[in-house]
């Protein structure tokens, strides 16, 4: 695989693909410069609430110019500062990016090597721990060597939704920080006119039943004033607009079945009223910023009630277990199936 160039030319003033290929008037050149964008790469940043500092969690999510989306293996990712000359933007750190699928949308398939799949189901992001030494906007460019051989490069800047770059502090309540007591609505809340089924879970839709029942049974106020571990799903399952927060919420009430003697499951709703674009005040005390706010996100809190780990956007499944699997088990085994 070649060597990221420690310099990229106007990262940030385009998130297209940056080119070496000519730019004159002449059919050939056009027709060459066409072709290489066409072979290129089309990179979003995924994550949510970038700051500065160390170890950040980096999400990517990567597809050819005509939508098919990049699945499985390694990638390799350089990120630089923008600095004062976006035109000149030194790339100063190399990371290697892996492919994490949506829980419960994954692709099928098992390549060693990034690979395009086009008119496929599945879904997915490259993931990658970054260090952020500097505030303001940061550029990307990313490099994969695909199953068919072929070298594909993609490039884009972050974040959009600050006017102003990643700030010093995070927005969203993160690690080793005070989880808010939040009192969520639950299924005992729901009496069909203030208090809606879809209140509590979207895909209860116009009906009175909230479905699993047993992720909508307590409040994250709950589980902390009990002294007990909770994990808390932050997600509208069907409003989301990346189309991610169905199939997690439903591998959620999976893993709430599975770990339920270890933590409490709160799966917290994100409208209150999506027509009108009114969050559940529960939602709002973690995810709302001064920007907006983002979803999926999953938080672990510990016993003594801080935070412990946040996964946003795309949980990673694998690092979750492994959290959960240190926890011991204890006799509130109940997850809502007995009442």
């Amino acid at each position: 695989m070649r060597l990221l160039p420690r310099r990229a030319t106007a990262l940030f003033a385009s998130a297209a693909l940056v080119l070496s290929a000519c730019t004159g008037d002449e059919p050939e050149a056009e027709e060459s410069r066409t072709q290489a964008e066409d072979a290129g790469l089309r990179v979003d940043v995924a994550s949510f609430d970038l700051h500065a500092g160390e170890d950040q969690r980096l999400l990517l999510g990567v597809a050819t110019m005509d939508q098919g989306l990049l699945a499985f293996g390694d990638i390799e990712v350089a990120i630089g500062p923008v600095g004062d000359d976006p035109e000149n933007v030194e790339l100063t750190q190399q990371v290697t990016a892996s492919f994490l699928p949506v829980p419960g949308a994954e692709p099928e398939g098992d390549s060693a090597r990034p690979t395009v799949l086009v008119g496929e189901p599945g879904r997915g992001v490259y993931e990658a721990r970054v260090d952020l030494n500097e505030t303001g906007f940061w550029a990307v460019e990313v490099t994969a060597e695909l199953a068919d051989g072929t070298v594909r490069t993609g490039t884009t800047s972050f974040p959009r939704q600050q006017p102003d770059g990643i700030g010093e502090d995070p927005e969203v309540p993160a690690v080793g920080d005070e989880a808010p007591l939040t009192r969520n609505l639950t299924v005992d809340d729901v009496d069909g006119e203030e208090v809606r089924a879809s209140m509590v879970d979207s895909r209860a839709g116009d009906g009175d039943e909230v479905p699993d029942a047993h992720i909508h049974d307590s409040t994250i106020a709950d589980g902390i004033e009990e002294g007990r571990p909770v994990v808390a799903l932050f997600a509208t399952p069907v409003f989301c607009v990346s189309q991610f927060c169905g199939p997690i919420t439903e591998t959620f009430a999976d893993l709430a079945q599975e770990y339920g003697d270890r933590a409490e499951f709160v799966h917290v709703e994100i409208w209150k009223d999506h027509e009108a674009q009114q969050l559940n005040e529960a939602a709002a005390e973690w995810i709302q910023t001064e920007h907006g706010g983002n979803e999926p996100w999953t938080f672990l809190i510990d016993e003594d009630g801080r935070v412990a780990a946040r996964w946003d956007n795309v949980l990673d499944i694998d690092a979750l277990t492994e959290e959960l699997e240190r926890l011991p088990a204890t006799t509130h085994t109940e997850t809502g199936d007995e009442g």
